[in-house]
């Protein structure tokens, strides 16, 4: 073949993906003058700066609430921590669900945990999950038939106009990420007391009532 229909089949295919929108500045990682000879422009994408995530004691007299669903390899859990107005731990949970999709998952974890706080009379609530999605399900209704029991759950025990629902990002809630890792793990349902609490997720409380903030986005 000669060396000018070689040149020409590189360009026509290097051309097609460029005509797509295909190509990203990743492709050309240490190319980037090639990228130009072929008159392909590449722009450097938007990053969001990262932001300081804190966690917030709620107010005197109440409870927060952290909760949250996961479902990896099939397999959903949850967890929850209760914490009162000065951050300390008063009582976690970790869970198993089966097989059941994330929006379950999470909803299940914040009925789960509005419960647990019940059973051992805790009031007001602040509930704090990372799922929008969730809490758009229990604030202001819609979703799949297969949560609505859970959902008219929820709202039955939210009754009292003192409770709260709001979002956290994930970094804001790390403690909870550790319970529900644990109820993937051991699928099983398990509380820990204030007493008992372990080491690793003791630690990240302290950090959270000191005000430190994690890092989102880096």
């Amino acid at each position: 073949m000669e060396p000018r229909w070689i040149v020409w089949r590189v360009y026509n295919t290097i051309s097609l993906p460029h005509i797509g929108l295909l190509f990203r500045i990743i492709h050309w990682r240490g190319d980037i003058d090639i990228a130009h000879l072929f008159a392909i422009s590449l722009t450097t994408p938007s990053i969001s700066p990262p932001v300081l995530v804190y966690w917030r004691t709620p107010p005197v007299g109440s409870y927060k609430v952290n909760t949250d669903g996961c479902v990896k390899d099939g397999f959903a859990s949850g967890g929850e921590i209760i914490r009162d107005s000065s951050g300390q731990c008063v009582r976690a949970f970790f869970s198993s669900y089966g097989e059941c999709p994330i929006l379950e998952a999470e909803l299940r974890a914040i009925l789960d945990g509005i419960i647990l706080a019940r059973r051992i009379v805790l009031s007001p609530l602040w509930i704090e999950a990372d799922s929008t999605l969730a809490i758009h399900c229990i604030t202001k209704g819609g979703g799949p038939w297969s949560i609505q029991a859970t959902l008219r759950h929820i709202r039955h025990l939210l009754a009292s106009d003192c409770d709260t629902i709001s979002h956290i990002y994930r970094e804001g809630k790390q403690v909870a990420d550790l319970l529900v890792s644990e109820g993937w793990d051991r699928r099983c349902y398990f509380e820990y007391s204030a007493q008992d609490l372990p080491h690793r997720h003791r630690s990240l409380v302290q950090l959270d009532r000191h005000g430190l903030p994690t890092i989102r986005g880096l």
